[in-house]
């Protein structure tokens, strides 16, 4: 042991972390080779005082000598990394760490994070391709290796979404299932509805979508209850809504054992999870057991592999029959879409103007606001047959970080669009989204995951959203929204190839896209898509059918809910 590698054990121990790293780290910094251990107590240190990016620096530092077991070391300085917003040297260390572990999960999570995130196209596509044909070939530990979010960001294959067994926790019982369905139950004369989540402000998405749901909800035949794990601070950005909400009961302090004792008490008919397998889910809360009926809806766009619901609230567009034998769940499908939106609350500013964008004023522009994430190498690939076709025309993406923005500039290059025809946006709040938004000429969707509340945003800001058929729930998204919209003929191309005929159809022909600008305009007001009150009263009539059907002893089944004729009851 060098006696800087015990001085930094004797400070580490004391608790003196800043003095190993003021007094250790200035001299170790100049080792050629510093022993791992030191390595490790520096990193350690730096953690301690929440200096990310120096942890991480000084990880790699101590995973090189260590051969495979120092992978784990780069995985960890890879999310570090992240975290930090350092995203060269994050996808350094993360495929640093997957020559060592190919495998292991973790290392492949922050690997794939990166290509996705940091839009690095061509590896991407690489990687999905090798996935892919383990998953098509059975392969166990490649359906394993993926959590459900990011395995349908890329694979819109139904049947192999079905099969992928990694989850957060473990999956759900059969015997508490049947225990839950068997369970000695008081209905009453209110149907009582607790939703679980942890997104419940007006500055989460979910609840821009959903917040006038809750404030059109019938009170007189339904009991509402939140059940909240909300984070302190995405409720300190709430704008004062959450207070019409209705009311909540906080769960986020309770473990899983003590929340489902509080839930069960409250004797909720129809247990709604809002989550599904997306971040900070309380998956486990879930299977233990809540409610003879539990509903999977909103969170997670797909069937909840592992997680104990009985229905999944969609519609026929986002599952269609051929659907049915990949779900464990039933399917309860609303009329017109199974995404609410809220006309109460939603702002409509007006348009921003180009010169204060950014964008010149005679120029035709597509755009795309979509998460990083959600720009797979096919989606790109389409964008630059678009631009390609479309001499003169812009690309306007949110892309914030120097990193991705030369990425997509590289990869743009090289499909042989000009750097200049690609016009980078940042983050906006959300009124002054819905102004720029609609500054632009034409909305390009994402593949296979579409815009959900990005589709919904652009359609309630009047801009049209070009999009294709899909082949699972998330990749029907758009559709169903334009359906919902009376625009689905106009907009929704059947393939890859119609797509791109169709945005350069439209660039072509201004007359065209200016009238489906005005029908949008008119359609905001009589279409189903933004009559919240008309989707309230459907998502009601399913949860009478779910309860009319648990309350006669049958156990749960597909439900087409039928539309209301005419303007919904008040």
């Amino acid at each position: 042991m060098s006696a800087l590698l015990h001085q930094a054990l004797v400070f580490y121990k004391a608790g003196d972390f800043a003095r190993v790293t003021g007094e250790i780290a200035p001299d170790a910094i100049g080792l050629t080779k510093p022993e791992p251990q030191l390595s490790l107590v520096l990193a350690q240190s730096f953690i301690k005082q929440d200096l990310k990016a120096e942890a991480a620096d000084w990880y790699c530092r101590a995973a090189g000598p260590m051969g495979e077991k120092g992978a784990q070391l780069l995985t960890l300085a890879a999310d570090l990394y992240a975290r930090c917003r350092k995203p060269s040297l994050a996808i350094e260390a993360a495929r640093g760490a997957m020559r060592l572990t190919p495998s292991d999960p973790k290392t492949w999570d922050i690997y794939r994070k990166c290509l996705r995130e940091y839009l690095l196209f061509e590896e991407c596509a690489a990687s999905n391709a090798d996935l892919l044909r383990r998953m098509k070939a059975g392969d166990p530990p490649a359906l394993a290796l993926e959590k459900p979010l990011d395995h349908i960001s890329w694979c819109a294959a139904e049947a192999i979404n079905a099969r992928i067994t990694r989850m957060d926790g473990d999956p759900f019982d059969p015997a508490v299932r049947a225990a839950r369905h068997t369970r000695p139950h008081r209905w009453g004369d209110r149907i009582r509805i607790g939703y679980l989540s942890n997104d419940f402000s007006s500055a989460h998405a979910t609840m821009i979508l959903m917040q006038g749901v809750l404030a059109a909800h019938d009170r007189t035949e339904f009991d509402i209850t939140l059940f909240c794990h909300t984070p302190d601070a995405l409720v300190a950005r709430d704008s004062g809504l959450r207070a019409t909400y209705g009311r909540i009961v906080p769960v986020g302090h309770l473990t899983d054992e003590d929340a489902a004792g509080l839930i069960r008490a409250e004797e909720v008919d129809i247990l709604v999870d809002l989550k599904g397998h997306t971040k900070d889910a309380r998956l486990g809360l879930v299977n233990s057991g809540l409610a003879p009926i539990q509903v999977a809806w909103l969170g997670f766009p797909g069937s909840g592999t592992g997680i104990d619901c009985d229905y999944v609230i969609s519609d026929r567009i986002v599952t269609p029959e051929t659907s049915k034998p990949h779900y464990h769940e039933k399917l309860c499908r609303l009329p017109d879409c199974y995404q609410p939106n809220d006309s109460r609350y939603r702002p409509l500013p007006a348009a921003a103007d180009r010169s204060t964008l950014g964008l010149p004023a005679d120029r035709f522009v597509f755009a795309s606001f979509s998460e990083q994430r959600k720009i797979t190498p096919e989606t790109f690939d389409l964008w630059m047959r678009i631009l390609r076709a479309t001499g003169d025309s812009l690309l306007w993406l949110k892309v914030e970080d120097p990193f991705v923005r030369q990425n997509v500039l590289d990869a743009a290059g090289r499909a042989g669009i000009a750097p200049n025809r690609i016009v980078f946006a940042g983050w906006a709040a959300y009124g002054d989204h819905l102004a720029r938004l609609q500054a632009a000429d034409l909305c390009l969707d994402t593949f296979p995951y579409n815009g959900h509340t990005t589709t919904s945003d652009a359609l309630w800001a009047g801009l049209p959203v070009a999009t294709r058929k899909g082949s699972h729930f998330a990749a029907r998204v758009s559709e169903s929204l334009l359906s919902a919209v009376d625009l689905a003929g106009d907009l929704v191309a059947e393939d890859d190839d119609g797509f791109v005929d169709l945005c350069v159809a439209l660039y072509r022909n201004p007359e065209r896209l200016a009238e489906l600008r005005r029908r949008l305009t008119t359609n905001r007001t009589r279409a189903p898509l933004f009559d919240t009150l008309r989707f309230t009263r459907h998502l009601e009539s399913a949860y009478r059918m779910m309860v009319e059907r648990a309350r006669s002893g049958l156990a749960p089944d597909h439900i087409d809910v039928p539309a209301i004729d005419g303007p919904p009851a008040t």
